[in-house]
């Protein structure tokens, strides 16, 4: 469950405010309205950040920037963009809910059709009827080029031009002829070409503000002429938002759990590929669901806070009490589609998996966050600081993942345009793939063995809420 902290923390030292002084002259009360909101920042980030040894000092800071400006000024160079500042809204922004990517028309320098990577459920792409793999052609009857593509952001209703991406073949005009080992000429054979063909109009409705749900989508899918009995689940965030959201979205993945288990499932595929991280408690539950039901209160992560913080250090289990009405698959090998987005709380469940079960990554290496933020407010500014504050080790010690994981099976989805389609269908290609290795049509490569960073453990059930896995 999430919860808001509303931590505060003193002004440290007078080093932080000897720049706001000038001859002599006491201008704290002239100042401190421009400079109060970093200087709070900083103070906060000195007590609690992972890495505050590698703050700079005071005298040499710019408190008059912008926070997010102020905050990249004093982040460690271990700090990959992890640690973030952020405005508190009440509501999401306006969003048309989907994402797409540009080519290049063959034939034009300066015209692109955009393929579409994702929408968002119960957005206004979702109500248009777009589906992940659909090619946006025209906007409003004109080509896309940078000029006209600010249109698909700009939040007005638009109509939409259509395409799905087919294979064709290219007649052989003219007929070239070759000779073959026999010395007889024959035709070239017609080759396969992909191609952008329409399939309609689509009216795009405004933006207007999308919330979704931690849970995209399910699928359970029988192999035929086998046994193998198949849940998927597309899980796109670890965040829950409010703390009836999070009791609210838990309870989904609890349903799902009861479901798997009426249905006998015996093979389970996770796909993370736009899963960049979320709660760590969130992660525990998704795993109690998921190891092997021998291993339930066993030791799951260990958490390593700085030395000014080093009293919270401790480790979290595998408790059996987060299932609540939810159920454990007691599965002995997990699939997970990965990508490069794949991120935190989702990368950390792999780690801490990893002792207790086969793991299997289908798709691209995950990005490679391998520490937890926790959030601060303080009331008085209208921000939400978000720092590293502890690394996340399993329970053999390891965190070696600062890389990211790369998978046993590497697959580049734009590759295989034409089953680049909606996620849980079962032609699409990541999925497919991860099919043929349960069932044994592809294999996976022998594992390679990696250097473990060690640590030690106590057994303990607390857990401090709130922790961000990033």
């Amino acid at each position: 469950m999430k919860i808001r902290k509303l931590l505060y923390f003193p002004l440290l030292g007078l080093l932080a405010l000897t720049s706001l002084f000038s001859c002599g002259e006491d201008r704290w009360k002239e100042y401190y309205p421009l400079t109060g909101r970093d200087l709070w920042m900083d103070s906060l980030m000195r007590e609690v950040y992972l890495w505050y040894e590698d703050i700079p000092a005071a005298n040499s800071l710019n408190y008059f920037q912008a926070p997010d400006a102020f905050l990249k000024s004093i982040l460690s160079k271990n700090d990959k963009g992890f640690s973030t500042v952020d405005s508190i809204m009440d509501t999401p922004l306006p969003s048309y809910g989907f994402d797409y990517t540009l080519y290049k028309v063959a034939t034009s320098d300066t015209t692109y059709t955009a393929l579409v990577s994702y929408v968002a459920k119960n957005s206004p792409a979702e109500d248009a009827g777009l589906e992940r793999g659909n090619w946006i052609m025209l906007v409003d009857g004109d080509s896309i080029t940078k000029k006209t593509e600010e249109r698909l952001i700009d939040g007005g209703a638009r109509t939409l031009r259509i395409g799905k991406y087919v294979i064709v073949k290219e007649e052989n005009n003219g007929g070239t002829e070759g000779d073959t080992e026999n010395g007889e000429n024959e035709e070239e054979e017609d080759k396969e070409v992909g191609i952008i063909q329409e399939t309609g109009d689509v009216a795009l409705p405004a933006v207007r503000p999308v919330t979704e749900s931690a849970i995209y989508d399910t699928n359970f899918i029988q192999l035929e002429g086998t046994d193998y009995k198949i849940a998927y689940l597309a899980y796109n965030s670890f965040t829950a938002g409010t703390a009836e959201q999070s009791e609210k979205y838990n309870n989904e993945l609890r349903a799902f759990s009861q479901e798997c288990k009426q249905r006998g499932i015996n093979n389970l595929v996770l796909d993370f590929r736009y899963n960049s991280g979320g709660e760590m408690e969130c992660v525990q539950l998704l795993a109690d669901i998921l190891v092997p039901a021998d291993k339930l209160e066993s030791p799951f992560a260990f958490l390593q806070y700085n030395d000014k913080q080093s009293a919270q250090n401790r480790d979290l289990i595998l408790d059996s009490q987060l299932l609540q009405g939810g159920v454990n698959l007691n599965l002995p090998i997990v699939y997970i589609i990965t990508s490069g987005t794949t991120a935190g709380a989702a990368e950390m469940l792999i780690n801490c998996l990893k002792p207790y079960m086969k793991v299997v990554l289908i798709g691209q290496t995950t990005k490679g966050e391998y520490v937890a933020t926790e959030t601060f407010i303080n009331p008085k500014y209208p921000w939400a600081v978000r720092p590293v504050v502890c690394e996340v080790f399993n329970s053999n010690g390891e965190a070696d993942y600062s890389a990211g994981f790369k998978p046993d099976i590497a697959i580049n989805e734009t590759s295989y345009l034409q089953y680049y389609l909606p996620l849980g269908e079962p032609d699409e290609i990541l999925l497919h793939t991860a099919l043929q290795v349960i069932a044994g049509i592809v294999e996976l490569p022998t594992p390679k063995t990696g250097t473990a960073i060690v640590r030690s453990f106590t057994t303990q059930k607390n857990l401090r809420k709130g922790l961000i896995v990033k």
